[in-house]
Order: structure tokens, then C-alpha cells, then sequence
């Protein structure tokens, strides 16, 4: 057994009794039963207390560990800072037992530097503090201690099996934490596919309903009913025309626009009677004449025209009503006619 370096500056404790294994388990020390992180202590009351770790004959010895424990987060950096080569190597055993039982994060580091102390007592301390705080950033350093340390504390301990124990340990608490995460990752996943399978059916049906706004079949969509008025010019009076009367552009005047979409044209303005022709988009339409609603206009089609356009209109003037909604606004007034009904057709004798 490798012989350790003692310090002449008190007596060393007796070593503690032998443990039953050498597996490390969770949790290997109990902790304190009033742990008072937010108590106030004075300085000069922690350093009393870390004097007397090390010293035998101080009588606050025996105490010393259950009673910087007691205090918690507290003397965290002044423990941290004692864990040092200068100093006597059971004063830095027994402070690494006072921060095992606190499991303090910010100990790590110091406690990692400790694994290379000379003294096998201190490494083995520094192993069961790490195991205890459980910072897996611990886990390379125990790794090299695992594979090289051949020191044995002064009760028999192996600092190495103590390491090999502690990265089995470490090892599975770090296994839990990634199936956590990965647990979490795929939840976060599932949502978020279903989010956006939720927001694709939604861009779909609204795509699909914009693309049927405004589209007209023939036999299957009513024809608009309310539509915006056109603006006319106020300057210029007009004469009311008889209802009985039609009116009767100049030859020279010819109203023209355009089909913005297939329509069908009907003998009387309305939707209650059958068509009698067709214009199709494009189609150079000439206004003849406007109900008193403004909602439809008597044309005939002009030289611009679709071939399978055409307005039979059984009197033979090639006219017909086609709804305002269905054709470009004419570019002047056009006249007000109010249309005779059909006559009733009369029997073959």
C-alpha cells in the first residue's frame, strides 16, 4: 500500500470505520436535518469553523462538518477555497465531506483539481463529493482517476473502484437526462408536424373558396342581384322617356364595350326566362338601351366577337338583355327602355 503524506501540523484523525462495499450508492451521506441556506453567520464564525476541521484538539472538531452543512450555501466558496495542496490534507478530506453533503454545482470544479491531490484519502473524498453533486462535466476526469489511480485510502478504500462506481452512477443519470431531452424532442415534433398539417388544410380551403369567388357557371350560379352603382355626370339633365316609348339612339351615337365573361342573353331583362343567345369574354358588345334599375342592358354584339357567340332573338332584331354585372360599364349614358313582355305564342291552325 502506497504510503501517503501526513501533515505535521495536528494529529490525523482516526480513520473512520470500515464501510461495508465499495460501491458508491445514492445518496451516499445523509444530509443535514436543518439546512438554513438564507441564515445569516459571520465570517469570522465559517472560519472558526474551518480551522477546526483539521485540528483534533479544537473543540468544535467533531461538529465542524454537521455544522458547515447546516449553514448550506453559505460557505460554498469558502470551502471551495481550502481545497488546495497547502493545505493539511484532513482539513481538505473533511471539507470535501461537508460539500458531498450540500451537492452544491459551484464545487465541481475545485473538487475535479482534488483528484489529483497526493493524499489517496483527499482523491477518494473529492470522488464521493462529485458523485454526490452529480455534474456530469466530472465524468472525463473520473475516467482518467478510474484507470490510473492505484492509491487505497487509510481504511482500505480504492480511490479507483470509488471512481468506477461513481461514472456508473454519473452514467445513468445522464442516460435519464438525454431520454428526457429526447422525450421532449419528439413531443416538440408531434406538435409541431400538427401544426403544420392543421395550417395546410386551413391555406387549402381558403385557396379553394378564392378560387371559386366570382366564377359563373351557367345553370348553376345566380346571377349577382346587388351591385355598386356606376357614377354618372349630374351636369346634364335628361327627359324622362314613356314607359310605352322606346328610345331611339341617334345613328351616329353607337355605345360600345366589352364581355368580361361568358353570359347568357336573354329576350326580357331576368333571370325567370330562357336565354336566347351568348356572348363570351371579349366579345365587342353595343348598348342599346338600360332598365330603370340599371341592372341590365339591351345589346347586340358588335364586329368583334367570339364564332360561337350569337343573340336569336325571335324577332329578328339580334338583340337581347344580358345583366350589367357580366359586361364593362358603357363609357356615356345610355337610355332608359322598359321591355314589352313576350307575346304568347298563338296555335298552328
Amino acid at each position: 500500500m502506497t504510503t501517503e503524506p501526513q501533515s505535521n501540523q495536528s494529529p490525523p484523525e482516526p480513520p473512520p470505520a470500515p464501510r461495508p462495499t465499495r460501491r458508491l450508492t445514492v445518496p451516499t451521506l445523509p444530509r443535514a436535518a436543518a439546512v438554513t441556506t438564507g441564515q445569516q453567520v459571520s465570517r469570522a464564525e465559517i472560519n472558526e469553523l474551518i480551522t477546526a476541521l483539521g485540528d483534533a484538539n479544537h473543540p468544535r472538531h467533531a461538529e465542524a462538518v454537521d455544522a458547515l452543512v447546516a449553514l448550506g450555501a453559505t460557505v460554498v466558496p469558502a470551502l471551495c477555497a481550502i481545497l488546495d495542496t497547502d493545505r493539511p490534507w484532513l482539513t481538505v478530506y473533511r471539507a470535501t465531506e461537508a460539500l458531498a453533503q450540500i451537492g452544491d454545482g459551484r464545487a465541481t470544479g475545485p473538487l475535479i483539481k482534488m483528484l489529483k491531490h497526493p493524499n489517496a484519502n483527499v482523491r477518494w473524498g473529492a470522488v464521493r463529493a462529485l458523485t454526490q453533486v452529480g455534474d456530469v462535466r466530472a465524468l472525463f476526469a473520473l475516467r482518467d482517476v478510474a484507470r490510473s489511480d492505484q492509491g487505497r485510502t487509510t481504511w482500505g478504500e480504492s480511490v479507483a473502484g470509488a471512481a468506477q462506481s461513481a461514472l456508473e452512477l454519473l452514467s445513468r443519470r445522464s442516460i435519464w437526462a438525454q431520454s428526457l431531452e429526447l422525450v421532449k424532442l419528439a413531443v416538440v415534433s408531434v406538435i409541431f408536424l400538427l401544426s403544420m398539417a392543421l395550417a395546410f388544410g386551413v391555406i387549402g380551403t381558403l385557396r379553394n373558396e378564392l378560387d371559386q369567388f366570382g366564377r359563373y357557371v351557367p345553370g348553376q350560379t345566380e346571377l349577382p342581384t346587388l351591385v355598386l352603382p356606376t357614377p354618372r355626370p349630374t351636369a346634364t339633365p335628361r327627359r324622362p322617356t314613356p314607359a310605352s316609348q322606346p328610345t331611339t339612339l341617334p345613328a351616329t351615337q353607337v355605345i360600345t364595350g366589352t364581355a368580361l365573361q361568358v353570359a347568357n342573353v336573354r329576350p326580357l331583362p331576368g333571370t325567370n326566362n330562357q336565354p336566347i343567345g351568348r356572348i363570351n369574354a371579349g366579345d365587342e358588345i353595343i348598348f342599346l338601351a338600360r332598365t330603370a334599375n340599371d341592372q341590365w342592358y339591351l345589346i347586340r354584339l358588335g364586329e368583334q366577337r367570339s364564332p360561337d357567340s350569337f343573340i336569336a332573338n325571335p324577332d329578328g332584331s339580334g338583340t337581347g338583355w344580358v345583366n350589367r354585372a357580366l359586361v364593362s360599364p358603357p363609357p356615356t349614358e345610355v337610355p332608359i327602355q322598359e321591355p314589352l313582355p313576350l307575346p304568347a305564342p298563338t296555335a298552328t291552325p
